[in-house]
């Protein structure tokens, strides 16, 4: 596949844009292992392989196991994550699949049980932020850094 073009490239002040929400995000107090595991799976949801690549060992990096990297995918059925991640996956997915729908009052209830507001927002920013970037990289074919 041939990647159709370079947002840094084509466009270097939306792509410095997009790279402040996310230096916003890194900043915003939320453990980084948490955005890490987040960015995984929305990434893993709107198909993103360039994400997917760079997410995997920077999850390692922020002190996710093996075991939680690779149930990812499986997460409602693997054990190996707690409450908390547990509820921010469960807030990305929602937030992620907003076609034609809310965000269901239970996943919002679960997520307020683990996360102070400002953490909710700063959650949903995230979301948004890697939602974005797999849009890019998506629609731009942009492959993967092996």
């Amino acid at each position: 596949m041939e990647q159709r073009f370079d947002i840094g490239k084509l466009i270097p002040d939306g792509y410095k844009a997009m790279f402040g929400v996310h230096t916003y995000v890194q900043g915003a107090g939320l453990d980084l292992g948490l955005l890490e595991l987040v960015r995984l799976r929305v990434s893993q949801i709107n198909g993103c392989a360039f994400c997917v690549a760079m997410h995997v060992p920077l999850a390692r990096k922020y002190g996710l196991s093996e075991n939680q990297i690779n149930l990812t995918a499986t997460w409602k059925e693997a054990p190996v994550f707690d409450p908390r991640q547990r509820a921010a996956l469960a807030w990305a997915e929602a937030v992620t699949a907003l076609s034609g729908q809310e965000v269901p009052e239970a996943i919002y209830e679960e997520v307020k049980a683990h996360f102070s507001p400002v953490e909710m927002a700063n959650l949903t920013l995230c979301v948004v932020e890697i939602n974005g970037w797999n849009r890019l990289m998506v629609a731009s074919r942009t492959p993967p850094l092996l």
